[in-house]
């Protein structure tokens, strides 16, 4: 009678912490799909701020800015479906798991109401008050009328139970088709969504073949990059201040005993400062094109203050991670196009900018030596924009990185 309690008590556990699972799952994907419609909304403004240009304006650098931005919010896009569906994935083994589990439950509870069904059929001619009666002594008769009433009490329950677990393993069945639905128009939404990237990608690569003979375009481009550090300046603050800001209220919600949803905890992460002369360097091949500091352009005489280091590479090369960290910022910045920026142990962050097809989000763990996109093509070819920051100061990458 124990165990028969206790497994209905784990049954009901399992079933409720399903709803509240369920439940939090809605909340999640509502708050995402709002997400996945802003994100359409500003690919849909950008494309008609493109059609509504004439040919000749269509060949300028705001063309292949526009043409980045969408190409970086179609990549997000397709990140959040991917993770969405990948959630899905696995609400759906979740939803099996517990279908399963009634469905056992059930097998059980038939098996044990099988055999009272088969003892009363035959002892269907015999009075059960001449079996309590029919015992040897006193004692005997009330253990026989005990046994007979909780075999009787027993069955009911078996009876309610697994009318309850029909009802469950129904409402677990329907949901179980609705989240594979879900999960079909996420898939077929991804790939809508990547076909639209290659398109894209196909305009951006005509665009730039047209840009890359015209030198008034590569010089406004150099020059948006002066924008950018400023930019890039400004974002770094603005973390810092957030990441601030995200302290104290863990703090605040430790000592009121309340949960923090986003807690991160960089305190297990290896010692940035100590990677010092030795740092993983973003990509595995490529030569540095553009130094920390100062740089002269002679063909365009031009001077730019590099807060970092531009690597140039053969082809899409894969931009990785150089340390453990929390990917802190995804956003776009003309003069470097796309810019990933994770957050290290003590205040260090370090920037990666023209990538493209970024495969990390924000709020993502990564580790040294993880992928987090590739080098986008820019007018000048495929370059890594590379920085490394300690709160507000911006350092030499030379002194830091590996030496090859």
């Amino acid at each position: 009678m124990q165990k028969s309690l206790i497994g209905k008590y784990i049954l009901i556990c399992l079933f409720a912490g399903f709803t509240v699972l369920f439940s939090q799952t809605a909340e999640d994907l509502h708050k995402q799909n709002l997400q996945l419609d802003k994100i359409k909304q500003e690919i849909t403004r950008l494309e008609k701020e493109l059609q509504n240009k004439s040919r000749t304006e269509r060949e300028s650098l705001q063309t292949l800015e526009n043409l980045n931005r969408q190409n970086l919010l179609l990549n997000n896009l397709i990140n959040n479906l991917l993770a969405e569906e990948n959630e899905k994935e696995i609400a759906i083994g979740q939803i099996q798991a517990r279908i399963d589990s009634i469905e056992n439950r059930m097998k059980n509870l038939k098996e044990s109401y099988a055999r009272y069904v088969v003892w009363v059929y035959k002892n269907r001619g015999l009075s059960m008050w001449r079996f309590v009666f029919n015992a040897e002594s006193f004692n005997q008769a009330v253990q026989r009328y005990k046994y007979l009433q909780y075999v009787s009490d027993e069955n009911a329950k078996a009876l309610g139970q697994l009318k309850t677990n029909r009802e469950q393993l129904g409402e677990l069945r329907l949901r179980l088709v609705d989240e594979k639905e879900t999960k079909q128009n996420l898939v077929d939404q991804k790939m809508t969504e990547q076909e639209s990237l290659k398109r894209k990608e196909k305009e951006k690569k005509e665009l730039l073949a047209v840009l890359k003979k015209d030198k008034r375009s590569i010089a406004a481009e150099i020059s948006s990059k002066r924008r950018a550090e400023i930019v890039i300046k400004n974002l770094i603050a603005k973390l810092i201040e957030t990441e601030r800001a995200r302290k104290a209220k863990s703090h605040e919600n430790k000592m009121n005993m309340k949960k923090n949803v986003q807690d991160f905890d960089y305190s297990g992460f290896e010692n940035f400062g100590q990677l010092k002369g030795r740092l993983s360097w973003p990509i595995k091949e490529g030569r540095v094109v553009r130094d920390f500091g100062e740089n002269k352009n002679e063909k365009l005489n031009t001077v730019t203050l590099n807060y970092g280091i531009d690597i140039a590479v053969r082809g899409k090369e894969s931009v990785r991670a150089v340390a453990e960290g929390i990917v802190s910022a995804i956003d776009w910045i003309p003069g470097y196009g796309s810019v990933v920026i994770i957050t290290h142990r003590d205040e260090y962050r370090t920037v990666y900018g023209h990538v493209a097809n970024i495969s990390v989000k924000e709020g993502e763990r990564i580790k040294a030596g993880n992928p987090i996109g590739s080098v986008n093509e820019s007018l000048e070819g495929n370059i890594l924009h590379f920085e490394i920051w300690s709160e507000r100061n911006y350092q030499n990458p030379d002194v830091w990185l590996a030496r090859k």
